[in-house]
């Protein structure tokens, strides 16, 4: 197997283990609109929880665009020369 397919399958799977923290972080979110005590636990806690999924959030975008930009150009690179080897292009 290619070290480039390997390394594709790499950014797949670390991909999915971001989601899966994402996943895991949010089962603990309190999703109520607390307002009565603007410095509370409870809000403080909440905001910690968003800072945190933001943090998350923006890393599972930047990798998932970095893998699909990296599968496709594999793709491309792969398409072109199967082409070539044909003498297609």
């Amino acid at each position: 197997m290619p070290a480039s397919v390997i390394v594709l399958i790499t950014m797949t799977v670390v991909v999915a283990i971001v989601a899966v923290y994402r996943w895991v972080v949010t089962r603990t979110e309190d999703d109520s609109l607390h307002i009565a005590d603007s410095s509370g636990p409870v809000i403080t806690n909440q905001r910690e929880m968003a800072r945190t999924l933001n943090r998350v959030d923006r890393l599972g975008i930047g990798l998932t665009v970095a893998t699909a930009l990296y599968g496709m150009a594999l793709l491309t690179m792969h398409l072109y020369v199967g082409l070539m080897q044909r003498g297609a292009v």
